[in-house]
């Protein structure tokens, strides 16, 4: 089932794990065109229950952004107000606890020798960034379906503990030596400890220190002396026990210096590294199958999760091009001449590609300026008092003032009801309504200025190429201004985009359809309104007609397809 977008930009498309950290999923990043895999970490909540941002949000982030061949990739590390975010590289493969319940068995001697030589790389990279990773186990490290190895969740541990997650450091019972339960000062032998827990697991498909709870944990480690690993798995060489029973001496600084040394000492006794890989990559073939390679999300993502990297610039070129017209217009009847209009018009439309909201800010300001100089002093007042009104609470900020152009334009098409749908498709409830109502505004003053009659739904194209004289010779506003009935307009409008927004959140492509049959409601509701509050001032204003619920449908029809084609790009928290 289709989800909101994480951090705006991330379309979830499957849960690939849950655990006492938080959750990983697996999404599709709208802006760069790829799978990720995103853990989510829930903040704790103080006492009246409101999350908090934990401290070492900083160190772990460090943490996270190591950079190595045998490391898990982060691509990006953000918060909003209740989890972090750690946004990775998906890895196309299993982890090395997956393989071997997949195989009811402890790894070859090969096997375990590709994953010592990935796992120390990794680990020693680390420590040489003063970074420990301190929740070292088989679920921790994944194997490619090429037999490539990379350690995962670097820094989790650390993060998950100041969030209330784990205990001690963070960490997972039966991979954590006592000093790191009891929260004692950690360093590199922390990590050794594990990674030989790590490898004795391996080898042998036992860890002598697993426990159910963190009083287990703490008896094994403290208490239970580990067996040797022949006692698991007497073909092993003899030479491991020793190896493998140093690195889990109890105390810190009997075990071997660093996990350089351990793996050197572990590989002068295991097998082949690379026919190592080769049988891990036949593993993961058989434990993972065919279907990864063609996984088809081309349903859960849409178009318009495709076309979202695209969105921005496109915007930008489209504000750019209406601010000019904008400019353009409003500045038309001072007779500056075309070089001074062009150079304006030019200016403004820079500013409308570089920060959208303001380049079409100006560009209605001009508009309204130059409505005025043609004689129309309320209607020029009017538009600019309620295009800054609304302009300042919803459209200053990014590209959403373009969709209060969308209703005339739209017009153009006879398609103008779909304006409201549009907008409550895109933008949150709020913006929605505010813009939809002006949309509405401008949509029915473009009408009447083109000479269009009620319901002032359709704009003719001749206002593009000559606004001042076809407003110049139209009749039409007398009639538009005769009744309070465009208040029911704004009202319609305004619903619709609420209902349809309301419907988006869920960025389901169901409710969105709902959202349209809803919308429509409200659409024909203010129009009928208007009819209503038309007749009783002038009986001869016919406000709803056959024609406009030929349009409403034909809005509709559109917006259906606007949905089958993607589900809504809108954010968890909007």
């Amino acid at each position: 089932m289709e989800q909101p977008l994480i951090l705006e930009r991330y379309r979830p498309l499957e849960t690939l794990g849950e655990g006492g950290y938080g959750t990983v999923v697996l999404a599709y990043d709208t802006r760069m065109q790829r799978r990720v895999a995103i853990k989510r970490l829930p903040f704790p909540a103080d006492r009246s229950g409101r999350p908090v941002a934990p401290a070492g949000l900083a160190e772990a982030r460090t943490a996270a952004l190591l950079n190595h061949p045998s490391i898990v990739t982060v691509h990006e590390w953000d918060t909003d107000a209740d989890e972090a975010f750690i946004i990775m590289e998906h890895v196309d493969g299993a982890t090395v606890g997956d393989l071997m319940q997949a195989s009811d068995g402890p790894l070859t001697l090969d096997e375990a020798a590709a994953v010592v030589e990935a796992v120390a790389d990794a680990l020693e990279f680390a420590h040489d960034n003063g970074v420990l990773h301190l929740d070292i186990k088989p679920d921790n490290v994944l194997v490619t379906r090429d037999g490539r190895v990379k350690v995962a969740d670097f820094g989790i541990a650390a993060l998950s503990s100041a969030a209330g997650h784990g205990h001690g450091a963070g960490g997972t019972p039966g991979y954590m030596p006592l000093e790191q339960i009891r929260g004692h000062e950690l360093d590199e032998s922390t990590d050794v400890w594990a990674f030989g827990v790590l490898v004795y697991e391996m080898l042998t498909d036992a860890n002598p220190y697993y426990a159910e709870t963190w009083e287990g944990a703490v008896f094994k480690a403290e208490i239970v002396e580990p067996p040797a690993p022949r006692e698991f798995a007497p073909r092993l060489p003899a030479e491991l026990d020793d190896v493998l029973l140093t690195a889990l001496a109890p105390v810190p600084t009997e075990r071997y210096p660093g996990v350089r040394s351990l793996a050197n000492h572990l590989l002068d006794h295991l097998g082949d590294s690379h026919a190592g890989r080769r049988s891990l990559a036949a593993l993961v073939e058989d434990v993972c199958g065919e279907e990864s390679f063609d996984r088809d999300d081309t349903w859960e993502i849409g178009i318009w999760d495709r076309l979202a990297r695209w969105g921005y610039p496109v915007a930008a070129g489209a504000s750019g091009v209406l601010a000019a017209w904008l400019a353009w217009a409003g500045l038309a009847p001072f007779g500056l001449g075309s070089v001074a209009v062009g150079a304006v018009a030019a200016l403004v439309a820079l500013a409308g590609v570089l920060a959208p909201g303001l380049g079409l800010g100006i560009g209605t300001a001009l508009l309204s300026i130059g409505i005025v100089r043609e004689g129309m002093v309320l209607a020029g007042v009017s538009l600019f008092v309620i295009a800054a009104v609304v302009w300042w609470a919803f459209g200053r900020r990014g590209a959403g003032w373009l969709a209060s152009f969308a209703g005339p334009l739209l017009g153009m098409a006879r398609v103008s009801p779909s304006a409201p749908l549009l907008t409550g498709f895109v933008l949150p409830p709020l913006p929605a309504a505010g813009i939809s109502a002006f949309a509405a505004l401008l949509t029915m003053t473009a009408s009447a200025a083109s000479g269009g009659s009620a319901p002032f739904a359709d704009v003719e194209w001749t206002m593009l190429l000559n606004p001042w004289g076809v407003i110049a010779a139209s009749a039409a506003f007398g009639e538009l201004l005769s009744t309070p009935a465009p208040l029911a307009v704004l009202l319609g409008w305004s619903a619709a985009g609420v209902t349809m927004s309301l419907c988006c959140r869920s960025a389901s492509r169901l409710m969105a359809l709902v959202g349209i049959a809803l919308g429509s409601v409200a659409l024909l509701g203010g129009y009928l309104l208007a009819d209503v509050v038309a007749s009783q001032g002038n009986a001869s204003v016919t406000w709803s007609s056959e024609g406009l619920l030929l349009r409403v449908a034909a809005s509709s029809i559109l917006m259906v397809l606007v949905v089958a084609a993607g589900p809504p790009i809108r954010a968890e928290e909007e």
